[in-house]
């Protein structure tokens, strides 16, 4: 393989001056061997390493490979077969071991790892007792034999040194040298250094960029053999990298879990709230006595009462089981040792009512209380009533106690078949018709034109619905609010996170890694956060849901017995935990995506010189 760079030139623009740091610069480097750039600080050393390395591109000029002009949109595959580098700044990564720091690039290359050839050079550099430990540990003089190490393994046809010897000692910088020299039998090694006198030593190929030489050419005789379209290997597998990086970062995402752990718990209880509440008014509804019970009158108020041909037009109707004139209690009054406030209501016979005590009507005169009438004059099953109308007094049996949380206050219920007749006719009410039907929105369609169709259990059962709509909104509302909140929340910490690396993504990408795999291994670290956190904060409200019913608090509190009940989605209740836990893998896997796209834009060259 021959490396070339033909009529370089390298400038920056600032505030529209031009700088330039390398001009019209040309070096045949040899195919194996060490070369060495010399000069003083500012004199464009790191700047030519940068452009070989395919960090930075020239301003003018061609860098050649085997007489191929190097193609930028193949960088990564160039990084990837042909570059190494021993950073200035050594670049390793903080969450990593120093082991994990050593195979980390060459698994990027897809090299085999040789654990025996790892061993080698760390005995010969003497960081072998290191390779457990942690970046903050170690030296700057270690670290730096640390990165040597690393680019060693990925064993590419060219190694690049920023001042490899810069923080060591005399005796470590020579053998330092000797290994590079040693390496360059095989491979073209390119150091920068500002020390002549030891560099001089190991190579007579130097490079000095403070004389006004141009021009070098270090080999002789063009032997290309193409090296440049091979294939670049498959990225090894880099789950060990983000499961460094969750524990690293484990103060931050256990910051992002507390502050969601109050979000989602809040969502999950009051989405369960109210749909145990709407289930548990739901079966209420389900046991109103009024359920089947509809009362028809007419619109004509010059002739209220029905006559004997409307009478049978709606006993005719196959919609309506039965029909009867309604009973109004209200023209006399109920008392038994003393008077007593009853709102009468007239039923039906159906499976509908829940009976706390005693059974439906099967006697003439008998009727039901609720469960309200019963608490306030402590009436039971089996009492009498008196029902006093035109002085005259009507002996009614108390034959049940039924729930009817529907319906609010002291009610009395009563079925005109169990009725003595005369009672009936002194409080029948002819201009109103109860009917029984299940088919009220149908009646209702059918008669709006001529009658009034009423459905006591139907209105209540709308404005309770309505109200239920008006909380949900009210919640859903809240919930985008906080939960956006929350999810914003996330967001800024986990950037912060993934931007904290930036430097390790440089460190990656400048080693061939693709851009698209950069981005995919940063996405599914998020995603990890991501599910780690929904999976945590719903176990947490799972957890408290379940102390909720073990504990019976939702019958305490609010005298209402499982209030707290997930709604079914699609498949199961639990439909919500999934979605819950996909939301927070999707919105974690979004800034994974948009923070690696930012830090691609970066600077590679100035972010991998920070210290």
């Amino acid at each position: 393989m021959v490396l070339q760079l033909e009529h370089i030139t390298k400038f920056y623009t600032y505030d529209k001056n031009k700088q330039i740091v390398i001009n019209d610069f040309t070096i045949k480097f040899p195919k194996t061997g060490m070369v060495a750039i010399i000069g003083k600080s500012g004199s464009g050393k790191s700047t030519l390493l940068n452009l070989i390395a395919g960090i930075e591109k020239p301003s003018n000029g061609r860098i050649l490979i085997d007489g191929y002009e190097l193609d930028y949109h193949q960088i990564s595959e160039y990084q990837n077969n042909y570059i190494s580098y021993v950073y200035q700044f050594y670049n390793l990564v903080e969450s990593l071991t120093i082991q994990e720091n050593i195979i980390l690039l060459a698994k990027i290359k897809g090299k085999s790892l040789s654990l025996e050839k790892l061993y080698e050079f760390s005995d010969r550099l003497e960081i072998t007792s290191l390779l457990k430990k942690f970046p903050r540990e170690l030296s700057g003089g270690q670290k730096q034999r640390v990165s040597l190490v690393r680019a060693f393994l990925c064993n590419t046809p060219i190694l690049l040194a920023d001042e490899p010897t810069g923080a060591l000692n005399d005796q470590m910088a020579n053998e330092v040298m000797k290994l590079l020299k040693w390496y360059s039998k095989k491979h073209l090694v390119i150091i920068i250094s500002h020390n002549y006198s030891l560099v001089s030593k190991y190579t007579k190929m130097i490079i000095d960029l403070d004389s006004r030489q141009n021009i070098y050419d270090f080999h002789h005789g063009i032997d290309y053999h193409k090296y440049f379209f091979n294939i670049t290997k498959k990225v090894s597998n880099l789950n060990f990298y983000i499961k460094r990086q969750i524990i690293y970062q484990k103060n931050k995402v256990i910051m992002m879990l507390c502050s969601q752990i109050f979000a989602v718990c809040t969502f999950v209880l009051l989405i369960s709230g109210i749909n145990g509440g709407w289930e548990y008014l739901k079966n209420n509804f389900n046991s109103d006595p009024l359920k089947d019970v509809i009362e028809i009158t007419k619109k004509d108020y010059n002739q209220i009462f029905f006559n004997d041909e409307q009478i049978m037009e709606l006993k005719k109707d196959k919609l309506i089981d039965q029909l009867f004139y309604k009973l109004d209690f209200n023209l006399g009054s109920f008392n038994s040792d003393k008077e007593i406030d009853l709102t009468s209501y007239q039923v039906y016979k159906s499976n509908n009512i829940d009976f706390v005590e005693g059974s439906y009507p099967d006697c003439e005169n008998e009727i039901m209380i609720n469960q309200d009438a019963f608490k306030k004059y402590n009436i039971k099953v089996n009492d009498k009533l008196d029902f006093t109308i035109d002085k005259q007094k009507f002996s009614l049996t108390i034959c049940a106690i039924i729930n009817d949380n529907v319906n609010n206050g002291i009610n009395v219920y009563a079925d005109s078949n169990y009725l003595n007749e005369n009672l009936q006719e002194k409080i029948i009410n002819k201009a109103s018709i109860i009917a029984k039907s299940s088919h009220y929105q149908q009646l209702l369609k059918k008669y709006d034109r001529d009658y009034f169709v009423i459905s006591l259990h139907n209105e209540y059962f709308d404005s309770y619905r309505t109200l239920i709509d008006m909380a949900i909104m009210v919640a859903i509302c809240f919930l985008i609010i906080s939960f956006g909140i929350s999810l914003i929340l996330i967001s800024i910490i986990l950037k912060t996170i993934l931007i904290e690396r930036k430097r390790d993504l440089c460190l990656m990408l400048s080693n061939g890694l693709l851009l698209s795999k950069a981005k995919s291994l940063f996405a599914k670290e998020a995603m990890l956060i991501g599910m780690i956190i929904g999976v945590i904060a719903i176990g947490i409200s799972q957890v408290l849901l379940t102390m909720i019913d073990i504990f019976k608090i939702s019958n305490r509190v609010f005298k209402i017995p499982d209030l707290f009940v997930l709604p079914k989605l699609f498949l199961s209740k639990y439909d919500l935990y999934f979605i819950v836990i996909l939301i927070y893998i999707g919105a974690c896997f979004l800034v994974g995506i948009i923070t690696s796209l930012q830090i691609s834009k970066m600077d590679m060259s100035v972010l991998l010189k920070e210290d």
